[in-house]
């Protein structure tokens, strides 16, 4: 990671996306503990359980427009509990910040990213891993509305085409494979 392309002045942005319980936060963690990087999480951007597809501007407006500056990313954390956002959070800048979460790549963004990485799990690991969740409770009421949400926007962005590594948790081996993608690079 840190051998990447500094895109958000002196940063460089890994966005990790793909559905929920595809093993996106398990993967943050282990790169986190690899380069010391810290981890913006989407669960704390999102608006509430209709907001996946409003989180574009708020990427811009509180992440990559700010550390495109030099300037820490500063954000609101959404309180699940209450269903409005709560105290402010600063991170960075820094040399990797890892986004972590479902839409976490834009295409309206992609300039920002140094890479863009998709995780991906067979549908039945994934209902597994959310129901493990300790907040599993909490979301088990809303996982269809945001599984539609999921399809709409992945439908329309085409994310996983735009991806500089696909990577499957667990692969058809059972272990985790990492395919990377070729793309063209302009406009990244």
């Amino acid at each position: 990671l840190p051998g990447l392309e500094p895109r958000l002045s002196g940063t460089r942005l890994v966005a990790l996306d793909g559905r929920s319980g595809a093993g996106k936060t398990w993967l943050a963690n282990q790169l986190t503990g690899a380069v010391s990087a810290p981890v913006i999480h989407m669960e704390d951007l999102y608006p509430g359980w209709d907001g996946l597809a409003a989180t574009a501007e708020v990427l811009a407006d509180w992440v990559t427009g700010p550390l495109g500056q030099g300037q820490p990313a500063r954000w609101r954390r959404f309180d699940w509990e209450v269903m409005s956002y709560g105290e402010w959070h600063t991170t960075g800048p820094a040399e990797v910040i890892i986004l972590e979460g479902c839409g976490s790549i834009r295409a309206g963004l992609a300039s920002a990213y140094s890479a863009r990485i998709w995780v991906e799990a067979a549908g039945a690991a994934r209902h597994q891993r959310l129901r493990g969740r300790p907040d599993w409770a909490a979301y088990e009421d809303h996982a269809e509305q945001w599984a539609r949400a999921e399809d709409r926007l992945y439908q329309s962005e085409q994310t996983r085409s735009h991806c500089d590594l696909i990577i499957e948790n667990p692969g058809r081996d059972g272990a985790v494979t990492i395919t990377p993608q070729r793309r063209p690079s302009a406009g990244r």
